[in-house]
């Protein structure tokens, strides 16, 4: 006769009442516009129980866009977006960028985190886990630690146009100058300054 072991075992609801008591974890996050020159980066501390919807509007206030632009997330080897409740875009209903936590999504962080903007040539920003950080108490909301250099105008086509743009500057008489004037609604547009008050005040906004 095959011998019985018995032990004392936890119920579902232990296990689950675990799961919840567990703490959930924040992330410092590195945020950088690929390829550009003087790099253009944000640091950011975030909960991990925001969405990636909400990381967002995290990204968008802390680089200084305007959210006017299409956008989505890589995370590990899936793409997020928002949905538009739209029967034509099915394959996205499954990857609904609201419906995703970032305490879920560690491990694809680690292994390859994009932010994409802009449906044309596509801003790119690498985001780059930093660091785990474990709290008593979860953090109450997100937190801009850092940064360097403006942030372009998104109406031109890429960071390219934006360099070659800023190449030309010292020119007052050439005509990226003057582009560069138009778009930045400024003839004294410093590219080297990050107004990082202005993007805390941005985030805090953040509902």
């Amino acid at each position: 006769m095959a011998k019985i072991i018995t032990g004392a075992f936890p119920e579902k609801e232990d296990v689950q009442t675990a799961k919840r008591d567990k703490p959930i974890p924040s992330y410092v996050l590195h945020i950088s516009l690929t390829f550009s020159d003087p790099l253009i980066w944000r640091r950011v501390q975030v909960p991990g129980s925001i969405s990636l919807a909400t990381l967002h509007h995290v990204i968008q206030s802390s680089m200084g866009w305007s959210d006017s632009h299409v956008h989505q997330f890589l995370v590990g080897k899936i793409s997020y977006a928002p949905t538009l409740g739209s029967g034509a875009i099915k394959e996205n209903e499954r990857y609904d960028e609201r419906n995703y936590k970032l305490q879920d999504l560690e491990e694809g962080m680690q292994f390859m985190f994009a932010y994409l903007y802009d449906a044309g040539d596509i801003w790119e920003h690498e985001i780059r886990l930093e660091e785990v950080v474990i709290l008593e108490e979860e953090l109450p909301k997100p937190v801009l630690l850092s940064g360097k250099q403006a942030c372009p105008p998104e109406t031109m086509s890429d960071i390219h146009e934006y360099q070659s743009l800023l190449a030309s500057r010292e020119d007052r008489s050439s005509s990226g100058y003057r582009k560069l004037s138009e778009l930045t609604g400024s003839s004294s547009f410093d590219p080297d300054f990050f107004d990082l008050d202005s993007a805390r005040l941005r985030l805090q906004g953040l509902k």
